[in-house]
C-alpha cells in the first residue's frame, strides 16, 4: 500500500519534494493533498501536481483521515505541533526538537532533516564533525547545559524593603539586571520587487537580556518597532537573520537560538548584531522565490 502524503505549504522547497515523489518510480508512494493560507495558492499547487484534494488551510489537512504523513516545507512552530497533536506522521525540513515531545507523547513518526553545518546529524559534540570534518569544539560549552534562571526585576520589586539597608540591597539587586542587559539592534523586512529586504530607516537599538530566546527577542522587537514606527503590520511576525533565515536555532547547528550563544558563534560584539522582524505572510512569499 503506498504512503498517502500531504503538502504543507506551496513554496519552492514543497514543489521541489512533491516532483520528487512522484518521479518514477513512485508506487510507494502517493501526494493526496495540499493546504496553503491562501486557497487559490493551494489550487494552483494541485493543478501543477495533479492532487486530488486541496485545503485553505492547515488545520483541514490535519483533520484529513486519510493521510499518513505531512510533509512541511517551511519550518513553523505551530504547524508541527498542529500535525503532531493530529497524531500526523511529519517530515519537515528545518529543526524539529521543540516539538520532538509531542510526537513521543502521540506515539507518531517525526524526521529531523535539518543537520549541523553539512547536512549530516550531529546529535553530540566531539570537537569535529564525523561528516564534514569542521570544527564543532564551541558546541561542548552548551550540549548540557541548562540555563540559569535570572531573577526578574518584578520579583525584586515585589519586595518592599522596611530599612534603608534593604533599600539599599534591592536597589544593588536591580542595578545588576540592569548591568546584566546588552544592545543589539533590530529591523523590519518586506517584500520588495519579489524578495524580503529591510526596510530603511527601521533598525532600532534594543536593550536585551544575553539568555533570551528567540521567542522572547522577537515579542520585544516587535514592541520596539511598533513604538517607534508605523511601517510594522498587525499579524503574526517571524525573527530573520540578515540572510533572512527564519531564527530558530543557532546557525548550522541544532543548538536553540539565544542572544548570548548568537554572539558567540558569530564572533560580533553585541552592539554590531543586527536582526529583523517580517510578516509570516511576507515570509512564506519569500520562500515561494526559491
Amino acid at each position: 500500500m503506498a504512503t498517502r502524503w500531504g503538502i504543507c505549504s506551496t513554496g519552492r522547497i514543497s514543489h521541489d519534494f512533491t516532483v520528487a515523489l512522484k518521479t518514477p518510480p513512485h508506487e510507494d508512494h502517493q501526494v493526496v493533498a495540499v493546504a496553503a493560507r491562501k486557497l487559490e495558492d493551494a489550487q494552483e499547487f494541485a493543478t501543477k501536481h495533479s492532487i486530488s484534494r486541496v485545503y485553505g488551510s492547515y488545520e483541514e489537512l490535519a483533520r484529513d483521515p486519510d493521510i499518513d504523513v505531512v510533509y512541511i516545507g517551511v519550518y513553523h512552530p505551530y504547524r508541527l505541533m498542529l500535525f503532531t497533536n493530529a497524531k500526523k506522521n511529519v517530515l519537515c525540513e528545518r529543526e524539529v526538537k521543540e516539538i520532538l515531545s509531542s510526537a513521543k507523547r502521540n506515539d507518531v513518526f517525526l524526521m529531523e532533516m535539518h543537520c549541523p553545518f553539512c547536512g549530516s546529524s550531529v546529535t553530540a559534540p566531539h570537537g569535529v564533525c564525523g561528516v564534514c570534518g569542521r570544527d564543532i569544539t564551541f558546541l561542548k560549552d552548551v550540549a548540557n547545559k541548562v540555563p540559569e534562571e535570572m531573577p526578574t526585576t518584578s520579583a525584586h520589586l515585589s519586595v518592599q524593603p522596611s530599612t534603608s539597608a534593604a533599600g539599599s540591597s534591592a536597589v544593588e539587586s536591580l542595578y545588576i539586571i540592569k548591568k546584566k542587559r546588552r544592545k543589539i539592534s533590530v529591523g523590519v523586512m518586506r517584500m520588495k520587487d519579489g524578495f524580503l529586504r529591510p526596510v530603511r530607516g527601521t533598525l532600532l537599538p534594543l536593550d536585551v537580556e544575553p539568555q533570551w530566546s528567540c521567542q522572547e527577542l522577537l515579542a520585544a522587537a516587535i514592541k520596539k518597532q511598533k513604538a517607534f514606527n508605523q511601517v510594522v503590520e498587525d499579524g503574526a511576525h517571524v525573527l530573520l537573520y540578515p540572510d533572512v533565515t527564519e531564527i530558530t536555532n543557532i546557525p548550522g547547528t541544532d543548538i536553540p537560538f539565544t542572544v548570548e550563544m548568537y554572539k558567540k558563534t558569530s564572533g560580533k560584539p553585541y552592539q554590531r548584531i543586527a536582526l529583523y522582524i517580517c510578516t509570516v505572510e511576507d515570509f512564506e512569499n519569500n520562500c515561494k522565490c526559491f
